[in-house]
């Protein structure tokens, strides 16, 4: 009988030891995850989008698939991502190339389609030849070559059997006359291709020589099927950029999640000012400069943030005598 209870109990230790990892594990990711939804919308919120901004959804799936791809060496960290939202009308600039280190975009362009992916709109994708169907996913760039659309660049398919083939299938970067706006002007559309994302003639040989030899391609989309299928999509990311760690300290107080208000804040009847977000200068009067460290990073760094200044104009003299004498006893030390 104790050699049954005794199995049974080394049986609920070793579940509730189970259960007690699961949890911490769940609980661990559920950290990454928010820290990961957050450090990408902090990154694309830096970004300095000139006219049209990329759809958040489009940018954050494919700035995930980017880091997966440095995770697993495909990618050198620093490279250019290009991300083209095949959601959007081809009558508009919907081809991105976004400098990650320096929060630019370098360009925002018209991009076609394949003739059997749809008309304005990209409907239909394929990975088989011959079928004039654009590619979902990611790529990495090849070497450019000269051929019958001029300078154009090779593309390489790396996401499984959605571009498999694209290297195959000659799907690369061009210039083409009918990617313009007098093109859709006439047709209702810009022209399509047989599957390549074509540019305009006129901005292709900028882009082609920089994102030339190894550099990412996401074509967008949303498409259940990719998403629920992409290796790059769905893998978990191990790390983030050593920026993710920094971004509370770079955030506006108001959007920081580290901020904790105190308590001469909550209990005053007065509203609460914004605090501004351009540092004291020498030009600024010292009375008139706010805080610029948030309740949060008081609390993680044990850094005290408010000095109070005495004047000696107003106070009275006995006290003005006792200041004198603190100020030169500390000193001395």
């Amino acid at each position: 009988m104790k050699k049954l209870l005794f199995i049974l109990f080394s049986l609920f230790l070793m579940q509730a030891s189970f259960d007690a990892y699961s949890i911490n594990e769940n609980e661990s990711e559920n950290s990454m995850s928010s820290k990961t939804d957050r450090y990408f919308r902090y990154v694309y919120d830096q970004i300095k989008f000139s006219n049209k901004k990329l759809n958040f959804d489009a940018f954050s799936k494919a700035y995930y698939g980017y880091l997966n791809l440095i995770e697993e060496g495909k990618l050198r960290p620093g490279a250019l991502l290009t991300v083209c939202d095949f959601n959007l009308s081809s009558n508009q600039k919907r081809m991105w190339v976004i400098d990650l280190k320096n929060k630019k975009i370098l360009f925002n362009t018209l991009v076609a389609h394949g003739q059997g992916t749809g008309e304005e709109y990209a409907e239909a994708f394929s990975n088989t030849p011959d079928s004039h169907q654009s590619s979902l996913g990611f790529y990495l760039t090849g070497e450019t070559y000269e051929g019958n659309n001029g300078n154009s660049l090779k593309l390489l398919g790396v996401d499984g059997s959605f571009n498999s083939n694209a290297y195959d299938r000659a799907i690369v970067i061009h210039g083409a006359e009918y990617v313009c706006d007098e093109y859709a002007r006439a047709n209702k559309r810009i022209g399509r291709s047989h599957g390549c994302p074509a540019l305009p003639v006129e901005v292709a040989p900028k882009v082609i020589d920089k994102i030339k030899n190894g550099h990412c391609l996401f074509i967008y989309h949303s498409s259940k099927q990719y998403f629920a299928s992409s290796h790059w999509i769905n893998s978990r990311l191990k790390s983030l950029p050593e920026e993710a760690n920094r971004m509370d300290l770079k955030m506006p107080v108001k959007n920081n999640p580290r901020y904790v208000a105190s308590a001469a804040e909550i209990n005053s009847s007065t509203p609460m000012t914004e605090v501004s977000n351009q540092a004291c200068t020498k030009d600024n009067k010292l009375d008139e400069c706010q805080d610029m460290v948030s309740g949060g990073d008081k609390q993680n760094y044990k850094v005290e943030v408010k000095t109070i200044l005495i004047k000696k104009a107003d106070l009275p003299k006995k006290e003005l005598n006792n200041t004198e004498k603190i100020s030169t006893t500390s000193s001395s030390k």
